[in-house]
């Protein structure tokens, strides 16, 4: 957890987290989320593999993982969370975390996250309107993040349409628009885990 509202510049320093200046000129919210995201990552690569290193970040603000490993990095209020792996024994590796969409926004933008099939399998495991829709759109929201580094460029939540969810073993299965699949080798399958705890969803890929 971290704190947004007293964070300041020295906090990154004293992590050594290099901040670009694109993030310098941003808002004190923005320093603060960067800061933390990267300070998980960075925790997770030392870990992982012993070394600390920066992370920069992309012309779309994606963060440029080093030679041999990928990972995500997300963000929700006062969290932030971070996810890493070997490359080339995992290819597709997505983070999310998200705050539960309240059920007034639920409505309003359901219809954007997901079509009627999709609901139609969602409604069978009995999740209320506002987790169901928060946990696709996380759901959604890892796979594009898994994926970007594959596509370079951003992509609607129509890309990619839920066929499954077992509420048992926590798990998504989505499938991809072949459009997009051709620049993931064809891969048109994913597998989503979820997570619900207290206000929170997280959700994982890692394949």
């Amino acid at each position: 957890t971290f704190d947004k509202e007293s964070f300041d510049l020295s906090v990154a320093e004293r992590l050594n987290i290099e901040i670009p200046d694109s993030v310098l000129r941003s808002v004190n919210k923005r320093q603060a989320e960067f800061t933390a995201g990267r300070y998980m990552a960075q925790l997770c690569i030392e870990t992982l593999s012993n070394m600390h290193c920066s992370i920069p970040i992309g012309s779309h603000r994606e963060p440029l993982w080093p030679e041999c490993l990928t990972g995500a990095i997300s963000h929700t209020d006062n969290q932030a969370i971070a996810l890493v792996a070997k490359q080339p024994s995992y290819q597709f590796v997505g983070l999310d975390i998200e705050t539960n969409i309240e059920k007034e926004v639920a409505q309003q933008i359901c219809r954007d996250v997901y079509d009627a099939d999709e609901c139609a399998i969602v409604s069978k495991q009995g999740l209320s309107l506002e987790v169901a829709t928060t946990v696709i759109f996380s759901a959604k929201e890892s796979l594009f993040k898994a994926l970007f580094s594959y596509v370079g460029r951003f992509f609607g939540f129509e890309c990619a349409r839920v066929i499954e969810l077992n509420e048992t073993n926590n798990s998504i299965v989505l499938m991809l628009d072949k459009g997009l699949s051709r620049y993931c080798s064809g891969k048109q399958i994913f597998k989503c885990r979820y997570f619900i705890h207290a206000s929170k969803v997280i959700t994982i890929i890692l394949e």
